[in-house]
């Protein structure tokens, strides 16, 4: 129970892949994962990392955006947009056209309304959200090759070029629309959740994407934004009465992440907490509210005026090949219990060719020298 770092690294590297907003990708070799290292989440101590990390705005800010439903034709305008350039800079070099495979043909047929297995909720919102917490946000538009591409029109093939991606997972997809019981919705264990938003979000500041859809719907999003309650004595339930070495305290935290239901044309405003402190309905940045109870190896001791003062460490460990780690307490039950605790959590931190999950005939070279390093230069303008 003490080796609560070495136990979340193998939860991140045992997890299961998953892709967001269309079909499932589960070991698909271009996306691929790996452990953080245990140093990486190594504050475990509940007073210490409260007194440290209560809160946390991700900087740089992810963006805002479009999650470019396989319904409404994906990413297809933009892909047209793309071939017209492609097509006008290969003439304007004198070369030949005959071999060229449009962008907008395979999206039409794979990532339109004719996909296979299409589902309402298939989309390009894994794309976006790591590109969006990955590359800054496109702010103005831009002409290539004698092509007019507007703000929406960078996202959407930002949102292409990063739907296949290495990264860090903790937490196994819901595959069974009607799970509400297995290990697999109940995970991401409390303690998993604080641990990588203490760790990762509020001491390393690196971007973190959730899955904010319990249940078989995936739904991504990058987050840009938590607060925890200050655990006040009124929390802390004492030792657990069958296992008294673990001891049990109550936890209330609020998150935030970017919209991925804007329009691609909107420019996103700063985060402000002090404004959405109370907000979990904003356009530009929805959150919710969960509550949780977390197990500690020791006891909490507060000081006369009621702040924590001294904690034993978070527990994570396995259970009959599961994860175990505190108990999700967000007073629903049934269908509502799927827009509660995000069912995953992943990390990006390079995009990769596509395996046939993303547009094979997308060029993730073009997309870099045409639309990444020029937003990185002029600051998304």
């Amino acid at each position: 129970m003490k080796n609560t770092t070495a136990v979340l690294a193998v939860a991140l590297l045992g997890s299961v892949l998953a892709a967001g907003c269309g079909r499932g990708q589960e070991n698909k070799p271009g996306a691929s994962r790996k452990a953080v290292a245990p140093s990486q989440l190594n504050n475990i101590n509940l007073a210490e990392v409260m007194a440290s990390y209560p809160s946390a705005v991700v900087t740089p800010q992810p963006w805002a955006g479009y999650w470019f439903p396989y319904t409404a034709s994906g990413i297809y305008s933009a892909a047209a947009k793309y071939d017209e350039a492609n097509l006008s800079e290969i003439k304007a070099r004198g070369g030949s056209t005959a071999d060229y495979q449009p962008l907008a043909v395979w999206e039409a047929g794979n990532h339109g309304p004719s996909a296979p297995r299409l589902e309402s909720w298939f989309g390009h919102c894994n794309g976006w959200a790591a590109s969006a917490i990955s590359v800054p946000e496109p702010r103005a538009g831009k002409m290539i090759d004698g092509i007019e591409f507007s703000v929406g029109d960078l996202k959407a093939l930002l949102a292409e070029s990063w739907l296949e991606f290495a990264g860090d997972f903790v937490g196994t997809r819901v595959n069974d629309k009607q799970d509400f019981s297995t290990a697999a919705f109940w995970d991401v264990v409390p303690a998993q959740f604080h641990l990588m938003l203490v760790n990762l979000v509020g001491k390393q500041n690196r971007g973190l994407i959730i899955d904010r859809h319990t249940g078989a719907e995936i739904w991504n999003q990058p987050l840009v934004a938590y607060k925890f309650e200050p655990v006040t004595p009124n929390d802390y339930l004492g030792p657990h009465p069958s296992y008294p070495d673990i001891y049990r305290v109550n936890m209330t935290a609020r998150i935030w992440w970017a919209n991925d239901n804007v329009s691609s044309e909107d420019i996103t405003p700063p985060f402000n907490m002090a404004t959405l402190e109370n907000e979990m309905n904003d356009y530009f940045y929805p959150g919710r509210i969960l509550k949780y109870e977390l197990w500690l190896d020791g006891p909490v001791q507060f000081d006369e005026i009621g702040k924590m003062t001294k904690s034993g460490d978070i527990l994570v460990t396995q259970e009959n090949g599961k994860f175990v780690g505190g108990i999700w307490k967000n007073g629903v039950t049934g269908a509502a219990l799927v827009n509660t605790h995000p069912d995953y959590m992943w990390v990006p931190y390079a995009l990769q060719h596509s395996t046939g999950y993303k547009n094979p005939r997308i060029d993730d070279g073009w997309v870099r020298a045409n639309i990444e390093s020029v937003i990185r230069t002029n600051g998304g303008n």
